[in-house]
Formats: C-alpha cells, sequence, structure tokens
C-alpha cells in the first residue's frame, strides 16, 4: 500500500462571498507568497446525566480559527484592493490604504493546496472572516529578514439543504489529486453536492 504525506503549502486563494443565505462567492483570487497556515478547528462536546448515568451525549462543531501569513500581499493595486475587503480597510482615490476602524470585513472562502507524497490535497473553509494582520518591521541584521503579515482568522460551518426539511451543517471540502474535480479546483467555490454522501457498494 503507497504510503502518504503531506508537506508545505501554495496556492492560497480567496473567493469572496457574494450571498451569505445562497453561498455565493466570486471567482476565487490568487495570493502568491504563501509562507504558513495553521488551522485549529473548534469542536465543543458535552454530557447530560439522567439516573445516575450519561443521557445524551452532544458534539458541535463550531468551525475554528488560525492564521495566515505571506510575503506578498501589496505588490499589486488588485491585491491591495482584495487585503482591503478582507480587513475591512479601504483604499482611497488616490491608491492609499485607508487604516479604516468601522468597516466590516468581507466573509470569503479559502482555498489552499498541500502536495502529497502520493496523493495531494486541496482544501476549501466556506465561511472565512480576517482580522486585521500582525506585522514586525526589523533592523537588517547579518543575516536579511523578510518581513511577513500575518492574518488571524475563523470560519465557521455553514448550513446545505438535504431534501426539504433538513439542513446540513459543513465547514468545507477538501478534494484529492485522484479525484476529477482536482485539477479545475480553483476555478470556483462548488458547494453543489456536499450533502451527498458516497454511495459505497455493499450498503
Amino acid at each position: 500500500m503507497p504510503k502518504n504525506g503531506y508537506f508545505g503549502v501554495k496556492n492560497s486563494h480567496f473567493a469572496i462571498c457574494t450571498d451569505e443565505e445562497k453561498l455565493t462567492y466570486d471567482k476565487p483570487v490568487h495570493v502568491p507568497g504563501t509562507v504558513g497556515i495553521s488551522m485549529e478547528p473548534s469542536v465543543e462536546s458535552s454530557t447530560s446525566y439522567a439516573d445516575n448515568e450519561p443521557w445524551i451525549d452532544k458534539t458541535q462543531d463550531n468551525g475554528g480559527s488560525g492564521t495566515m501569513s505571506f510575503f506578498d500581499v501589496e505588490s499589486t493595486k488588485e491585491l491591495r484592493r482584495l487585503l482591503a475587503d478582507l480587513t475591512g480597510y479601504t483604499v482611497t482615490n488616490d491608491g492609499r490604504m485607508s487604516l479604516t476602524a468601522n468597516k466590516k470585513p468581507k466573509k470569503f472562502a479559502f482555498m489552499c493546496e498541500q502536495p502529497g507524497h502520493v496523493t495531494g490535497k486541496r482544501r476549501c473553509l466556506l465561511m472565512c472572516e480576517m482580522s486585521k494582520p500582525k506585522a514586525e518591521a526589523n533592523t537588517n541584521q547579518d543575516s536579511p529578514e523578510i518581513t511577513t503579515l500575518e492574518f488571524p482568522f475563523t470560519w465557521r460551518p455553514v448550513n446545505l439543504a438535504v431534501g426539504d426539511d433538513e439542513l446540513k451543517r459543513t465547514s468545507g471540502y477538501d478534494s484529492y489529486s485522484d479525484l476529477p474535480d482536482y485539477a479545475t479546483f480553483f476555478e470556483a467555490v462548488k458547494t453543489d453536492g456536499l450533502s451527498e454522501p458516497e454511495a459505497v457498494e455493499g450498503v
């Protein structure tokens, strides 16, 4: 059996959500220079007791939080406008970045790729929100250090319709390099079919 393992991260894309109820998105925009992505799920479990024994066990997936860091998010006017939309800044008429304090950041889907030794993985988190970036500016020393921008972000589950009166909660989806949609993964955010489990032969 082939032994797989993931290494590195690249191909970060952002797709601004245009309708949170219908889950529609702009075309994903590639942001070069991915340095690192951390993603920590937030899953809460609770047990209720009755008759001296566990009565109800409940687990709830609340999405998660993390940090993403990049070398290059300001090199073009298009990237600076995207950065402004994602963080709640404003680009002025003369092209400067106004560090606005009262503008709400836009929700977005985040997509990235983890190459694999055998099978690669591409991930899409459907409903993310980004905080304003953290940056350090240090004096030059013997070894040059390139400044990166670090963005705290969170994601939350969304509800997808299953049948007429049932909803399924999901935070996003992964695809793999042995699947048909892998080559077109970054062309659009695709929520169709996410509520349909795979048919397993003999089940």
